[in-house]
């Protein structure tokens, strides 16, 4: 005769506790997910869109849409320091200062083209001075006293003293997007010249023979001379 087995006792399923650690750390990591994507989406919304330069800008550029793109930021309450989008574009206006590609269009950099304080000018130079120049490249120029005719007999070469320093390169020329240098040719370059100093630059450059010399900032006077 076989002994009666005692008869396993069933285990009911209780239903989560707040106690329960692992429902608490769920709720947790829930909640946070939600103030976390709350906090995006609240900075997002406090982006504006502002204009930014769409290649290097220099004194004198006109400021046109064209010559910008839109860039949508967070400036809290520095937004209203630069040109905004979605705003009157101003017509006429000019960049009175240096902007890099992609820098953000401060609204202090806006004037009338009638207070500009550096003027576009061109200079004659030689084509091969042009060289490794490009748009808001910073050049001093040189120039040099009319040789005699005995000096040039005699062979010469002229003296070049520094005449003005550093000025902006405005504009250089171009032939098919390649900048116009490396041979003997006589070719010309468009600087910014301070108002004061324009007069001066332009007398030195009418019928320069020896021409002026321009010479990127870190290069010698020795350079110019070769």
């Amino acid at each position: 005769m076989s002994a009666d087995l005692p008869a396993p006792t069933a285990r009911r399923l209780s239903a989560p506790s707040w106690k329960d650690s692992r429902l608490l750390v769920g709720v947790v990591l829930v909640l946070a997910s939600i103030v976390v994507g709350a906090l995006a989406i609240g900075a997002a919304d406090e982006r504006v869109g502002v204009w930014a330069a769409a290649s290097d800008m220099t004194p004198g550029d006109p400021v046109r849409e064209s010559d910008l793109v839109r860039v949508d930021v967070s400036l809290g309450d520095q937004a209203g320091k630069y040109l905004q989008t979605g705003r009157e574009f101003p017509q006429g206006a000019t960049i009175d200062r240096e902007l890099r590609q992609g820098e953000l269009v401060p609204r202090s950099a806006l004037i009338d083209r009638g207070d500009l304080t550096v003027f576009p000018t061109v200079v004659h130079v030689p084509a091969t001075d042009l060289s490794g120049l490009a748009k808001g490249s910073r050049v001093a120029i040189y120039a040099a006293a009319p040789l005699s005719s005995q000096d040039k007999q005699a062979g010469r070469r002229p003296e070049y003293t520094e005449l003005l320093s550093p000025v902006t390169v405005h504009r250089v020329p171009t032939q098919g997007g390649t900048v116009i240098g490396g041979s003997s040719a006589d070719s010309s370059v468009e600087l910014l010249i301070p108002e004061d100093e324009v007069e001066r630059v332009l007398s030195a450059d009418t019928d320069a023979d020896p021409p002026l010399r321009v010479v990127a900032n870190g290069g010698t006077l020795a350079e110019v001379t070769e």
